[in-house]
């Protein structure tokens, strides 16, 4: 039984992973692309400007807001903290693991 299974998450893991899922993802990026008119390239000006320019350039971006919210930059320094606070713990959790403590050093 416990080889039937493991025959059959090979054969659909090598479906997933394999070149087929490859060639779909990269028909569907340029796919995706043409339809939308190349809509992120002719964009990237608008997203630089609403997102990283608007810290620099919009101060309501980065101000303190008088009621109990939290300004977007608060919020995506927020998001940021969490995601590379996490990815350090589990980065070294998966290093003692697998190559025990002297993986750290």
């Amino acid at each position: 039984m416990i080889e039937m299974i493991t025959n059959v998450n090979s054969t659909i893991n090598n479906v997933v992973w394999g070149w087929p899922a490859l060639i779909l993802l990269g028909f569907v990026g340029v796919l995706m692309t043409c339809l939308t008119k190349f809509f992120q390239i002719s964009h990237f000006v608008h997203w630089i400007k609403n997102t990283i320019g608007a810290i620099f350039g919009e101060k309501h971006v980065v101000a303190h807001t008088n009621d109990k919210s939290i300004s977007q930059f608060q919020s995506l320094c927020t998001a940021l903290a969490a995601t590379v606070g996490t990815g350090n713990i589990v980065g070294v959790a998966g290093a003692i693991a697998v190559g025990g403590p002297g993986a750290v050093f």
